[in-house]
């Protein structure tokens, strides 16, 4: 079940990235949030958009959470937040951890990653930077603190910062 979830999130990223993002097909958006709240709403989870139209944005509670509370969260657990990584891991690529399992910050985390990242444009950072840096949490070889390994995590100040061409 898990992976297939993932691959839901992912494919409704995709649809906002091509419809919203890319042609700016306000109807759609609208089409993608009503059904996506279908299911989110049940968790206690919501997409919207942003306060640019296209933008998507995951919310718990009427709030939308940051990178840096979930780092903070995971790396105050005694293991630093290694079995969270390993969780996360889990449930993106097993079956045997559902979303409903995760605890609430990571389904936040999944949500935001696999759903709104996505939506953003940014599918190949899942592969690319999310699941290595959480394979190097598991490993010891990286933190939660490190979370700006995976770039949409990245403000608006602190990428314009990086050199892309390198």
């Amino acid at each position: 079940m898990s992976k297939q979830e993932a691959e839901a999130l992912i494919t409704w990223g995709r649809f906002w990235n091509g419809y919203v993002w890319i042609q700016n097909d306000t109807a759609k958006r609208e089409e993608l949030i009503a059904h996506v709240n279908k299911n989110l709403n049940a968790i206690g989870f919501k997409l919207g958009k942003g306060w640019q139209n296209y933008d998507p944005v995951i919310r718990r509670k009427g709030k939308p959470s940051s990178y840096l509370q979930i780092a903070t969260w995971a790396n105050s657990k005694d293991d630093k937040g290694k079995a969270l990584a390993q969780s996360f891991l889990d449930w993106a690529t097993g079956d045997k951890v559902g979303l409903k399992d995760l605890p609430v910050q990571l389904q936040d985390l999944a949500i935001i990653t696999h759903l709104a990242e996505v939506g953003r444009g940014y599918a190949s950072s899942l592969d690319l930077e999310l699941y290595p840096w959480l394979k190097a949490i598991v490993a010891g070889s990286k933190t939660w603190g490190n979370y700006n390994d995976f770039s949409p995590s990245l403000k608006y100040a602190e990428d314009n910062l990086q050199d892309w061409d390198e």
